[in-house]
C-alpha cells in the first residue's frame, strides 16, 4: 500500500505501485501513475498525463507536467510526461508536458535531473543521462544516452545530442552535438568523451577506431553529411560507435551540426 501523508492531495484515480510515499503538502493529479517504491517528496507537484516508473525519486517543490511554455498551446491537448525506472528528480526540477495530443514529454530510465535543471515540452532524454543543476532544455531536444549536460547550460529548442556527449557547464548549443562528443562554450565540439566512453565499456580496440574516425571526419572539408557518406564508403564504419557516429550526420533536423574548434597555435615571442 502507499504511504500518503495526511496534508497530501490526491485526485482522482491514481495508480499507485506497491511502497509508494507521498510526502506533506505534495499534490498528485487525476489519473497520475506512479510505480512501485517510488517517493514524491513534499510540495512537489505531479501533474494529470504523469507516469512515473519504479524506484524513483521526486524531490521537494519539483514540478512535473506543467503546461508547455508556448502561447500558441492549446490546453484541451490531452499529454503527458513519461519517466523511466530509477530516475532522480531533485527539488525544484520542472518538466512541461509534451504539445502534441497523445504524446508525452520521456524522460529515460537512470537519468539523474539535478536541482533547478528544467526539461520544456516534447524533449526526449535518454537512460542514463544527467541534467547537472541550472541545465535547460528547449522544446523538442533530444539527449541521447548516457550523456552529461553540464550546469548552467542551455539547449536550443530542435537539437539533437547523441549518445555519450558531455557538454560542458555554462555552455551552450544551437546545433546538433554528434555522438561520443566534448561539446564546450557556444556551439562548438573540442574532442571527444574518452572518460565517458571507458565508463560506457567500450573497448579499447573500438576506441581507437572511433579516435580515427573523428579526426579524419573533421580533417575533411564539405557538407558534413557527403563526408559521412564517403566515410562509409571507404569502410571507417567499422565498429557500432563508427558506424552512430556517421549515421548521426544523416539525420533529418531543423538545425546544423557543431563544428570542430581549430586549434590556434600561440607564437612564442623572446623579450
Amino acid at each position: 500500500m502507499a504511504r500518503i501523508h495526511g496534508s497530501a492531495i490526491v485526485g482522482g484515480g491514481v495508480s499507485f505501485g506497491s511502497g509508494v510515499t507521498i510526502g506533506p503538502y505534495a499534490v498528485i493529479g487525476d489519473g497520475v501513475t506512479i510505480g512501485d517504491g517510488t517517493t514524491i517528496g513534499s510540495h512537489a507537484e505531479v501533474k494529470t498525463g504523469t507516469t512515473i516508473g519504479s524506484n524513483c525519486l521526486v524531490d521537494s517543490f519539483a514540478a512535473i507536467g506543467g503546461l508547455p511554455q508556448d502561447e500558441s498551446f492549446d490546453e484541451k491537448i490531452r499529454s503527458g510526461v513519461t519517466i523511466g525506472d530509477n530516475a532522480c528528480i531533485r527539488e525544484h526540477v520542472t518538466v512541461h508536458r509534451a504539445s502534441e495530443e497523445s504524446s508525452s514529454t520521456k524522460i529515460g530510465s537512470g537519468c539523474m535531473l539535478q536541482s533547478g535543471s528544467h526539461v520544456a515540452h516534447d524533449c526526449t532524454v535518454g537512460d542514463g543521462s544527467i541534467l547537472a543543476s541550472g541545465s535547460m532544455l528547449g522544446g523538442h531536444a533530444v539527449v541521447g544516452k548516457k550523456c552529461f549536460i553540464g550546469g548552467g547550460s542551455a539547449v536550443h529548442q530542435w537539437v539533437t545530442i547523441g549518445d555519450c556527449v558531455i557538454l560542458g557547464g555554462a555552455s551552450a548549443t544551437a546545433l546538433n552535438i554528434p555522438p561520443y562528443a566534448m561539446a564546450f562554450e557556444v556551439s562548438t565540439v573540442i574532442g571527444l568523451n574518452l572518460v565517458g566512453l571507458r565508463r560506457a565499456k567500450i573497448s579499447s580496440e573500438s576506441i581507437v577506431a572511433l579516435k580515427n574516425c573523428f579526426r579524419e571526419f573533421y580533417a575533411r572539408v564539405g557538407n558534413f553529411a557527403d563526408r559521412a557518406k564517403r566515410m562509409m564508403g571507404e569502410g571507417f564504419a567499422s565498429t557500432e560507435e563508427t558506424k552512430n557516429f556517421l549515421n548521426f550526420f544523416l539525420i533529418e533536423t531543423k538545425r546544423g551540426f557543431a563544428p570542430k574548434r581549430r586549434r590556434i597555435r600561440q607564437r612564442r615571442t623572446e623579450c
